[in-house]
C-alpha cells in the first residue's frame, strides 16, 4: 500500500512490516532517509515485537508491506519528545567541553522499553555532528549487537536502526540471558574490560553509550545495578524515573553521591513506544539464537588438554575468576547442549559453541560451532554457561554449576 505522511507528522509502523520511502524525507531515531539515497537505503524492515516512528521532515510517500493494516498508525507532531531533544542536546555540548579529555561514559537506566531506543537515538544525533561514540550492549537477555548469553561493544560508523549497521568488535561471554548469582557482579567487570579494548583500539572515540537491562525490581537487582554503577562509573546517567519504583529510587541515591557524574531525569511516560511483554521478548531471543546458531555445525575435536571452567567472582579482592570443573563431576550433570564458549590458554574468546558429547573412552569433544579447522588447535579451555539449547535456539533448559 501507498502511505502519504504530512510534513512533521509521524507514521507509526509495526512489524513486521518493509518499508520503503518514494518520495520526501523522512527520519527515525535520529537516522534521516531521503530519495537522494539508493531504494536499498530508503527501505526499512521492522521486526516483529518492535514498532519505529517514522517523522516526516518533510511531506513524504511511503509503500508498505504488512499484515494487516492495523500495524500503520499516523500520529501528529514527533513521537521523539522535548525531554529526549533536550537531553541530547546537553550529551553533544558536554562532549563538545570534554574534548581532548579522557572519553565520557553514559549509562541509560530504568525499566522502560525506550531505553535501547534512546540510546540508537543518541548515537545517530552524535554521528550526525561529526563525533564518534562506542555502543556497548550490557543487555544480556535483548542483545541488539550479537548473541544472548553475550556483551558486546562496536564503533558507531554510521546511523543506526537495527542490529545490522553495527559490529560487535569486542565480545565477553556470559552464558546466561540474566545476571543471576556471581553474574552480578562478573557482567560489571567484563563491561570495564570491554570498554578499556575498545578504547585502546578508538583513541578518537568521544564517548561510550551503555545500554542496560531493566533488572531492577528486586534486592538483588538494587545490589546488581549499584555496583554496575560503582564500577563503570559513567560520567553521565540517563534514568527514566517512575516514584512508584522503589527499587529504583535506592539506585538513584547511590548513583548521585558521585559529584562528578551527571544525572537527566527522564519523567515524561512516551505512550508510543511500542512495550514487549515476556512471550514477545523470549521469541526475539529465540530468533536472535537462531539466526546465529544456523551457520554452526557439528564439529569434534580432541579432549587432551582442555579444561571445563565456569566463571567465578572473588569479593574480598574484587575479581573475575576462573574455576576448573572436574570432567567426571561434570558428565554426571545434564551438560548437553549448554552453550559455551571456546577460549584460548589466555581466555581470550575464539568462538561460541552448544556443548554436546564428552567422550572420554575415545578422548574426543562433540560440538555444534562455526569454529574453523585452523582454530581448533588453539583451543586450551572450555568456559560453560548456564543456558541449553536446540540446535534452532529453542530453551531446553539449564546446567547448574
Amino acid at each position: 500500500m501507498i502511505q502519504e505522511v504530512q510534513k512533521d507528522h509521524t507514521l507509526l509502523v509495526k512489524g513486521p512490516s518493509r518499508v520503503t520511502l518514494l518520495e520526501g524525507k523522512v527520519e527515525v531515531f535520529g537516522k534521516e532517509f531521503s530519495t537522494k539515497k539508493s531504494a536499498e537505503e530508503n527501505t526499512l524492515i521492522v521486526p516483529s515485537a518492535n514498532s519505529y516512528p517514522l517523522f516526516a521532515l518533510e511531506s513524504s510517500k511511503l509503500e508498505i508491506f504488512t499484515n494487516s493494516g492495523d500495524n500503520i498508525e499516523i500520529i501528529e507532531g514527533n513521537t521523539i519528545n522535548k525531554e529526549w531533544v533536550k537531553i541530547k542536546e546537553s550529551v553533544i555540548n558536554a562532549i563538545r567541553k570534554n574534548e581532548g579529555e579522557k572519553p565520557l561514559k553514559l549509562m541509560v537506566l530504568g525499566l522502560s522499553n525506550g531505553k535501547t531506543t534512546l540510546v540508537k537515538y543518541l548515537a545517530n544525533n552524535i554521528h550526525k555532528e561529526g563525533l564518534k561514540a562506542g555502543y556497548l550492549d550490557s543487555d544480556l537477555g535483548q542483545q541488539l549487537l550479537y548473541l544472548p548469553t553475550t556483551l558486546n561493544i562496536g564503533e558507531v560508523n554510521k546511523n543506526i536502526v537495527s542490529s545490522a549497521e553495527i559490529h560487535a568488535e569486542e565480545t565477553v561471554f556470559i552464558g546466561s540471558t540474566f545476571p543471576k548469582a556471581n553474574f552480578k557482579f562478573i557482567i560489571a567487570h567484563s563491561c570495564v574490560e570491554l570498554i578499556n579494548k575498545f578504547l585502546s583500539k578508538h583513541e578518537n572515540v568521544d564517548i561510550v553509550l551503555i545500554d542496560s537491562d531493566g533488572w531492577i525490581k528486586t534486592e538483588a537487582g538494587v545490589i546488581y545495578k549499584n555496583f554496575f554503577i560503582n564500577t563503570v562509573d559513567p560520567d553521565i546517567l540517563i534514568v527514566f524515573h517512575d516514584d512508584s519504583i522503589e527499587e529504583l529510587r535506592e539506585i538513584e541515591k547511590n548513583a548521585s553521591k558521585s559529584k562528578k557524574r551527571k544525572i537527566f531525569y527522564l519523567k515524561e511516560e512516551n505512550k508510543y513506544f511500542y512495550e514487549k511483554d515476556k512471550e514477545e521478548r523470549r521469541f526475539l531471543r529465540q530468533s536472535q539464537f537462531a539466526k546465529v546458531l544456523e551457520n554452526f555445525r557439528k564439529i569434534s575435536i580432541p579432549l587432551e588438554g582442555i579444561k571445563f571452567i565456569k566463571a567465578g567472582y572473588n569479593q574480598e579482592e574484587d575479581k573475575v575468576t576462573e574455576e576448573e570443573i572436574n570432567i567426571n563431576d561434570l558428565r554426571t550433570l545434564p551438560y548437553h547442549y549448554v552453550i559455551s564458549a571456546l577460549l584460548t590458554e589466555d581466555s581470550k574468546l575464539i568462538r561460541i559453541c552448544l556443548l554436546f558429547v564428552i567422550n572420554l573412552e575415545k578422548k574426543y569433544i562433540l560440538l555444534f560451532s562455526d569454529l574453523n579447522f585452523k582454530e581448533q588447535s588453539s583451543v586450551r579451555k572450555i568456559l560453560l554457561g548456564s543456558l541449553r539449547l536446540s540446535i534452532k535456539g529453542n530453551h531446553q533448559g539449564y546446567l547448574y554449576l
